[in-house]
């Protein structure tokens, strides 16, 4: 009896601090960081078009689109280890955006997920949301190494013969570290092979979890990628539908290629929720200059039309889905029986 009521303590002052921590670290986004003043002093002037609102509404409107592709993935890939509703399913991934406002390179999204589950193994569920989020990445990686090969010629004088050796080995480099990527990813069923070699007598107490990347098949997979490169487009889409809103007048093939090189990028750099959107707005703001300086179309309003699209697409696909989600957290278990019944 008394283990019970210590479990609903603690549930309940975790629970309250996922809250706390994310109502802060979302308002301190908006209301400390410096560039935000001027972004809200921008908005007024290209807010008057019936375009601008009408590009809005689109983008917001594409916002469940890309929470829902992700819902799907997620489920999908869980109900393997334990089934799983569509409105569980949606409480675990917008509980994994709360959690992950404070916890570096998103790390909240797989242990607020798994908190939802209620028999579970929940190592073996983090180790599910893993597969997802690689390939969530592996899709952010195969579009920008094809952002990279289409800016390349753009950015560099293709007369010169060096110049031309040099994107000939580009090319090949970025095809043959996409073939592997794709394959490693499709054959994940071989990591279990790998970690049972490797660990020799130990594999016993680890089994289970090294089992884990054998349960998919590469159809399976394939799958879970086609969700992800679909979500991509979508968030993409939403990116450069913002950027014509603040306008930001460039074409849709340039457009993509340089959110691709931006998406990269920003995987690249390791960062927390609470410095991402200044990390956002500075990835997005040197790539668009790089490329629109030479070509005389870069000034400080197209500036604050890339940072200013870079802030509302935060708030639309992050800082809106993680108050959603805190509105959950008084779901999530976080010490349960060791029958997994629950509290």
């Amino acid at each position: 009896m008394e283990k019970t009521k210590l479990r609903k303590t603690y549930n309940i002052l975790i629970r309250l601090t996922i809250i706390l921590l994310t109502i802060y670290f979302i308002y301190d986004q908006l209301f400390y960081r410096k560039d935000f003043e001027a972004i809200l002093d921008f908005f007024p002037q290209v807010s008057g078009s019936k375009s601008f609102i009408l590009k809005l509404v689109f983008v917001a409107l594409l916002m469940p689109l890309n929470q829902t592709l992700e819902i799907v993935k997620w489920k999908f890939l869980i109900d393997k280890l334990e089934k799983v509703s569509f409105w569980s399913a949606t409480k675990a991934v917008l509980t994994g955006i709360s959690v992950s406002m404070f916890m570096p390179n998103r790390v909240g999204d797989y242990l607020g997920r798994v908190f939802v589950l209620k028999t579970a193994d929940r190592l073996q569920a983090v180790l599910v949301t893993i597969i997802g989020s690689i390939a969530q990445l592996l899709t952010t990686v195969l579009y920008g190494l094809l952002a990279i090969l289409i800016f390349y010629p753009s950015f560099w004088d293709m007369s010169i013969q060096i110049n031309i050796w040099m994107y000939s080995g580009l090319v090949l480099i970025a095809l043959v570290m996409a073939s592997a990527m794709v394959l490693a990813y499709l054959n994940f069923g071989f990591f279990s092979d790998v970690i049972k070699r490797i660990s020799g007598r130990g594999y016993r107490r680890i089994k289970k979890y090294a089992m884990v990347f054998s349960w998919y098949h590469p159809n399976d997979l394939v799958k879970v990628l086609g969700l992800s490169l679909v979500r991509y487009l979508v968030f993409s889409l939403q990116f450069y539908l913002l950027l014509r809103a603040f306008e930001v007048n460039i074409s849709y093939p340039d457009g993509m290629m340089l959110i691709g090189l931006v998406y990269l990028l920003m995987t690249i750099i390791p960062t927390i929720a609470l410095t991402e959107l200044g990390v956002r707005g500075s990835v997005s703001l040197y790539v668009f200059a790089l490329y629109l300086t030479p070509l005389g179309l870069w000034t400080d309003r197209v500036g604050l039309g890339v940072a200013s699209a870079t802030t509302l697409l935060w708030l639309i696909n992050l800082a809106f889905p993680a108050i959603l989600g805190v509105f959950f957290t008084y779901s999530l278990r976080f010490f349960r029986k060791l029958n997994g019944n629950g509290n």
